[in-house]
C-alpha cells in the first residue's frame, strides 16, 4: 500500500478522498492548501499526490510546478494527479503535461476512476520531467487561470440575473438579512407587503418591527440570526393591522445562510401573505361548522318524530293493555269466585287460571315495552324531585353490579361535594341500569365498568365507561334510535339506550356517547345542577285501608270505551256507585245534574275536544270540594319540557293500572280530600 497526499481547501472533499483511499489501505495525509502540501511533501515524500486545482493562495498549477522545481528530488518526482470540479480535462491538459500531471480526473465521474488513476500512477513510479521556466509557467498559469475565472464570473452573473428574475416574479417576500440584522437584499414583493419603501428597509432592521416581531419574537429573531439560538429556523404565523385598518395574515419563515467554510453568514427571510387562505379557510370552517349544525338538526328532528311516534303509540297501546289486562283481571276474580262457590269444577278453574296467567305474563311484558317507549318519547308520567346522584348510586350499587353480570367488574368513582339536581329518582336509577347493563353485555368474556361522577359548569356529570370492543362510527350514529341493535335477542332489544336518552332529555339533561373499534365505550349524562336547596318531596300519603269503598259517587270519563267499561266495573267492584261518561261534555251534564252526590272526578286527560285538565278546572270551579284524580300514560299532557307538574297537588295514576293500584289510589285521593 502507498502514502497518498491529498490535498483540496474544503474539509468534505478532503474527507470524501480519505475513506475512499482508505478502503483500497492507502495511508492518507490531508493537506489544506498549497503551502501545507510542500510541507508534508518534504516531511513524507508520498507515493502519489492528489490535489485540487483551483485553491486560495497556492493553486494545484502552482503547487505541482514548484514541487518540480524543489531540490528535494524525491518529492519532486512524486505522481500529481488532478481531482478537480472546476476544470476540465482539455484546460488543463498543456500545463499539466508541461508539470508533469499524471491525470486529472473529474469529480462527477465514477470513484472508481480516482482509484484507478493512483493504480497507473503508482505502477509508473517516480515522474522524470524537465522543469518548465518560470515566465513559460507563468504565462501558462496566468492564461489557464483567467480563463477560468472569466468563466465563473460569467457563470455568477448568469446566477445572479436568474436570482433576480426569480426574486422579483415571485409571489412571496424574500430577503436576505445580515448578522446584524439587516437587509441586503429585498424584493419588491417585500416592500409591497410591508408597505415600505425598499431604502428604508434596506438600510435598517425594520423589517422586524413592521412584521409584528417585538419582544421575545424580535430576540429569538436576532439570536438567530447570530447563531446563539436553539434552531436552524423560524416560523411564525401574524396578524397586522395597517394604519388603514387592514388586517393581513403573514406567515413569516426565517432560516440561517452559511457561507462554504460553513461559517453563518445571517439568514433568508420568507414572508407570505396568506391572508386570502385564512379567510377562504375561516370561510371552509363556517361552512363545514354550519352543515354540522344542519345535520345536528336533522338529526334531532329525525329523533324528535321518531320520540312523536313512539310516545302515540305507546299511549295508545296502552289504553289497549288497559283493557286487556283490566277484563283479564276480572276474569281471573270470576273464575276464583266460581272455585270458591263450587260453580266452576276445581280442574277446569286451574287450567284457565293457568291460561290467563299467561296472558297477564304476556301483558305485563306489553306494558314494560310501552314505559320503554314513553321514556324515549318523554312522554312517561314522572314524579321529578331534588336527588343526591352519589347517594343514589351508592343505594344502587349491588343493583348495578347484578346488572353488569357476574363476568364484570364495576368500580365507582364519586366526587364528593356534587350538587343536587332535579329528576325522577327512579326513572334515573332506571336509566343507569340500563347503561351498566349495556355494558355487560357488551363484554361477556369479562371487563370493567366504571361509573364516575364529577361538575361541568353548571351540571352534573355520571359517565358510565366499559372496556368493551367499542362501536363502529355508524353504529355509534344510531345509537339512540329506538329497535336499532346490533345483537341478536329478542324482547326489548333496541330500547336501551333510547329509552336513557329520553329520560334524561325529559330531566333537561344531555346524553354524550363516545366510542371506537377498540377503545370501549362511554356514555356521559349531564344533568343542571339544581341552585341552592330544592325541598324534597313529601313522603306518600299511607295507604288507604283496604276495606270496600263507602258507597261514594264516582264521575268515570274516558273516550276509550273498553278501558272506560273495565274500569267502571273495577270501582264498582270496590263498593263505588260509578257514573261514566265518554267525553268531557257529557260529563259536565252528568256533574250539573247530579250536584252534589258526585265525590270524585276520575279522568283520562288525553281526550279529543275538551282534554282531561280543561274538565277538571271547570269542574272545580263549579264544584270546588270536588275531589279529581287524573288518568294518564302521556306525560306530555301533565308536565312541562322541565318536568314541573302542570296540577300541582294532583293525583294521578298512570296508564296501564290493575284493580288493586286503581282502587287504591282512588281511595287515597278520597281519604286526603276529606281530610283538607
Amino acid at each position: 500500500m502507498a502514502t497518498v497526499m491529498v490535498v483540496d481547501d474544503v474539509a468534505a472533499n478532503r474527507e470524501i478522498v480519505r475513506m475512499l483511499l482508505g478502503f483500497r489501505g492507502h495511508d492518507v495525509i490531508e493537506a489544506h492548501d498549497g503551502a501545507d502540501a510542500l510541507r508534508l511533501a518534504h516531511a513524507h515524500h508520498p507515493d502519489v499526490v492528489v490535489s485540487d486545482v483551483l485553491m486560495p493562495g497556492i493553486d494545484g498549477l502552482e503547487l505541482v510546478h514548484r514541487l518540480r522545481a524543489d531540490p528535494d528530488r524525491e518529492a519532486a518526482q512524486a505522481p500529481v494527479i488532478f481531482y478537480t470540479a472546476n476544470y476540465l480535462e482539455p484546460e488543463t491538459r498543456p500545463i499539466a503535461e508541461a508539470c508533469g500531471v499524471s491525470q486529472v480526473v473529474l469529480r462527477s465521474q465514477d470513484p472508481d476512476a480516482l482509484l484507478d488513476a493512483i493504480d497507473m500512477a503508482l505502477a509508473a513510479g517516480p515522474v522524470d520531467v524537465s522543469v518548465t521556466t518560470d515566465e513559460v509557467f507563468a504565462q501558462a498559469h496566468l492564461q489557464t487561470v483567467n480563463a477560468k475565472l472569466i468563466e465563473k464570473v460569467r457563470a455568477l452573473h448568469d446566477t445572479e440575473r436568474l436570482f433576480e428574475a426569480m426574486a422579483v416574479a415571485s409571489p412571496v417576500g424574500i430577503g436576505i438579512i445580515n448578522r446584524r440584522g439587516s437587509a441586503d437584499y429585498l424584493n419588491p414583493r417585500l416592500a409591497e407587503i410591508l408597505q415600505l419603501p425598499m431604502d428604508h428597509l434596506a438600510d435598517s432592521p425594520a423589517w422586524l418591527s413592521r412584521l409584528g416581531l417585538a419582544g421575545p419574537d424580535e430576540t429569538a429573531v436576532r439570536r438567530l440570526l447570530r447563531g446563539d439560538g436553539a434552531g436552524e429556523e423560524l416560523r411564525y404565523n401574524h396578524r397586522i393591522t395597517w394604519r388603514d385598518g387592514t388586517v393581513r395574515t403573514l406567515r413569516i419563515h426565517l432560516r440561517q445562510t452559511h457561507d462554504e467554510d460553513e461559517g453563518l453568514t445571517g439568514g433568508v427571510l420568507m414572508v407570505d401573505d396568506v391572508t386570502d387562505v385564512t379567510l377562504a379557510e375561516e370561510r371552509l370552517r363556517e361552512e363545514s361548522q354550519r352543515r354540522q349544525d344542519e345535520a345536528r338538526h336533522r338529526d334531532a328532528e329525525r329523533l324528535d318524530s321518531l320520540r312523536r311516534m313512539a310516545g302515540g303509540t305507546a299511549h295508545d297501546f296502552n289504553n289497549i293493555l288497559g283493557a286487556i289486562l283490566g277484563y283479564t283481571n276480572l276474569a281471573i276474580e270470576t273464575i276464583s269466585d266460581g272455585r270458591d262457590d263450587g260453580s266452576i269444577p276445581a280442574e277446569t278453574v286451574e287450567s284457565l287460571l293457568g291460561d290467563l296467567a299467561q296472558v297477564v305474563k304476556g301483558g305485563e311484558r306489553a306494558k314494560a315495552l310501552t314505559q320503554h317507549m314513553l321514556a324515549f318519547g318523554r312522554r312517561e308520567v314522572n314524579k321529578p324531585a331534588a336527588v343526591k346522584v352519589n347517594a343514589l348510586l351508592e343505594e344502587y350499587q349491588e343493583a348495578l353490579r347484578a346488572a353488569a353480570g357476574p363476568e364484570c367488574e364495576v368500580r365507582f368513582v364519586l366526587r364528593a361535594d356534587l350538587p343536587e339536581i332535579k329528576a325522577d329518582p327512579v326513572q334515573l336509577a332506571r336509566a343507569l341500569d340500563n347503561l351498566v347493563r349495556n355494558s355487560g353485555e357488551a363484554m361477556p368474556d369479562g371487563g370493567t365498568v366504571t361509573v364516575t361522577t364529577a361538575t361541568e359548569g353548571a351540571n352534573v356529570t355520571v359517565e358510565v365507561r366499559d372496556t368493551g370492543p367499542g362501536m363502529a362510527p355508524d353504529v355509534l350514529e344510531r345509537a339512540c334510535e329506538p329497535f336499532f341493535s346490533t345483537k341478536s335477542t329478542t324482547g326489548t332489544v333496541g330500547l336501551g339506550l333510547s329509552t336513557v336518552h329520553g329520560i334524561v332529555s325529559q330531566a333537561g339533561g344531555q346524553l354524550l356517547l363516545r366510542s371506537g373499534p377498540g377503545g370501549g365505550a362511554s356514555v356521559t349524562i349531564s344533568l343542571p345542577a339544581v341552585a341552592g336547596t330544592v325541598p324534597a318531596p313529601p313522603p306518600p300519603p299511607p295507604p288507604a285501608p283496604r276495606e270496600p269503598g263507602g258507597g261514594e259517587t264516582l264521575l268515570l270519563v274516558d273516550d276509550e270505551d273498553a278501558v272506560l267499561q273495565v274500569t267502571a266495573r273495577m270501582l264498582g267492584g270496590a263498593g263505588y256507585r260509578v257514573l261514566t261518561a265518554p267525553d268531557a261534555a257529557e260529563a259536565l251534564r252528568l256533574l250539573e245534574r247530579h250536584g252534589g252526590e258526585i265525590a270524585a272526578l276520575v279522568t283520562d286527560v288525553v281526550m279529543p275536544g275538551m282534554d282531561g285538565r280543561q274538565l277538571a278546572r271547570i269542574a272545580s270551579g263549579r264544584r270546588p270540594d270536588l275531589c279529581v284524580v287524573f288518568v294518564s300514560g302521556y306525560a306530555e299532557s301533565l308536565f312541562d319540557e322541565k318536568g314541573n307538574n302542570l296540577e300541582p297537588g294532583s293525583t294521578i295514576l298512570a296508564k296501564p293500572f290493575d284493580r288493586e293500584r286503581l282502587v287504591s289510589t282512588v281511595r287515597t285521593a278520597l281519604s286526603l280530600a276529606q281530610r283538607s
